[in-house]
């Protein structure tokens, strides 16, 4: 049974957006056809679900920030974590190896991306990005590799914490 959430509210003109499936959206999209959108009435701008339910994805978008949304994954975020595998760090022995690779790529992804934002990594998600935050993202990302981003993962779980006490020195 699809869960329901509140209707996300149109960044444009503070209405809510409806609830249609995607062959309204998409005529002729089998693929979509079943999906769960978003749409604002006034403004025409949407946003997907998530898979089997609906719950929206982020907040709705116009053309201009879907597209801006789509960019930065296909070119930015994307290629960081899917050739992760391939970066020359790893030596993974199996098609399951290169699964959890690419997975915890991923979230340093999203953490780097998080951290140089200065934002929750929980508000990092593309779906939720204003149209100035993907251009931000997009500089923040031009012209890192994957590599980069595992170093600075690694330098941070390195940082003491302050809630856990470092280790007293011998006496």
């Amino acid at each position: 049974m699809a869960r329901h959430s509140p209707a996300p509210i149109c960044p444009y003109c503070n209405e809510p957006a409806g609830l249609l499936q995607g062959s309204t959206l998409y005529p002729g999209r089998i693929d979509l056809a079943l999906k769960w959108f978003y749409r604002c009435g006034p403004c025409q701008a949407w946003v997907g679900c998530y898979p089997k339910t609906k719950k929206a994805l982020g907040t709705p978008a116009n053309w201009e920030l879907r597209r801006a949304r789509t960019i930065l994954h296909e070119r930015r975020i994307d290629p960081l974590w899917e050739g992760a595998d391939e970066c020359g760090a790893y030596d993974p022995e199996s098609p399951k190896a290169r699964r959890i690779i690419k997975n915890v790529a991923r979230t340093r992804v999203y953490e780097y991306l998080a951290a140089r934002m200065e934002i929750d990594v929980d508000e990092c998600h593309t779906a939720l990005f204003s149209i100035e935050q993907c251009r931000e993202a997009w500089l923040i990302l031009t012209n890192v590799k994957y590599p980069e981003i595992r170093q600075w993962a690694k330098r941070r779980r390195q940082k003491p914490r302050p809630d856990i006490p470092s280790p007293s020195p011998p006496s």
